[in-house]
């Protein structure tokens, strides 16, 4: 399933400045889920003090990636125009950021702008431990390819097909990433999560996520020895969930929509994007779902 949020993310803003009556309301289609979507994907820095994330405005000017402290009173902005899906390096000193479809770096300070992909639709860039390695999602071809390269754009590799959102481990030599799972009429079903090792360039099957509740799964983030993701019901509300990594002890940390998150091994805490209707900005809480705080207005 091809999950795209670049427009949807604007198309639902728009609907916080628009006035909408009961009645109209009442004529959406039961199945079209409702949600505001302003602040989403963040990422935090190694330290755990700060975070870059995406910003959506009607006004394209002010959309683009922020950086902001912890306590989101203050942010900057890094990149302007829709982009998305930034990623801090291990150093703290780079950003990476998908704008019209490449992969992108920056430094924190806004200059050296350098793009690393020439080709495809790349998202969701994500940077190794160490710095060697980045790990994208590319559609080309009707699929999503995982794909790695070094940081200067160089030594492409292609680690599996019909697959999306990627994730490091913590260290440089595995991933983890979804791949559908598609029923007899062809709609997704659900998901199958995927360790890859680097240097066996061998699979494991972690999980396998499907039913009403799971029908598209996102953002795998590696939090010691759990995995914390969102997952999209039948209905196209979402939600944030962790379980163990051989995909038992599944536990819904939210109950208000959830989506993007990510984790901080520093201060233990979960970044992710309240998505009811009317909302739209980040919160934190504790690894367990206590302590919802928001962070951005």
């Amino acid at each position: 399933m091809r999950f795209k949020i670049f427009y949807i993310a604007i198309t639902m803003l728009l609907n916080i400045y628009s006035a909408c009556s009961d009645n109209a309301l009442e004529q959406m289609p039961p199945q079209v889920a409702e949600y505001t979507q302003v602040d989403f994907e963040p990422s935090w820095n190694l330290r755990g003090d700060m975070i870059v994330f995406t910003h959506a405005n009607i006004d394209n000017d002010l959309s683009g990636i922020y950086i902001t402290v912890l306590n989101g009173l203050t942010r900057t902005q890094l990149v302007e125009n829709f982009a998305r899906s930034p990623e801090w390096s291990p150093d703290g000193n780079k950003i990476l950021y998908s704008q019209f479809f490449q992969i992108f770096k920056v430094n924190i300070t806004g200059d050296s702008v350098m793009q690393l992909t020439n080709s495809g639709e790349n998202y969701y860039p994500k940077w190794s431990s160490d710095g060697s390695l980045i790990a994208f999602s590319r559609y080309e071809g009707s699929v999503y390819k995982i794909i790695i390269m070094n940081p200067e754009g160089q030594q492409v590799q292609i680690i599996d097909i019909n697959a999306n959102y990627p994730e490091w481990e913590n260290n440089s030599s595995s991933l983890l990433y979804f791949k559908p799972i598609y029923g007899s009429n062809g709609s997704q079903t659900g998901d199958t999560l995927y360790q890859y090792n680097l240097n066996s360039k061998s699979k494991t099957i972690l999980a396998i996520l499907n039913g009403d509740m799971h029908k598209v799964n996102m953002y795998p983030v590696y939090a010691d020895d759990e995995i914390i993701f969102s997952s999209a019901d039948k209905d196209g509300y979402a939600y944030i969930y962790k379980m163990r990594r051989n995909g038992s002890s599944i536990e819904r940390l939210t109950d208000t929509q959830g989506f993007s998150p990510d984790f901080s091994l520093i201060n233990q805490k979960i970044i992710y994007t309240n998505r009811n209707k009317g909302n739209g900005r980040l919160w934190t809480m504790d690894k367990n779902g206590n302590n919802k705080i928001q962070l951005t207005f």
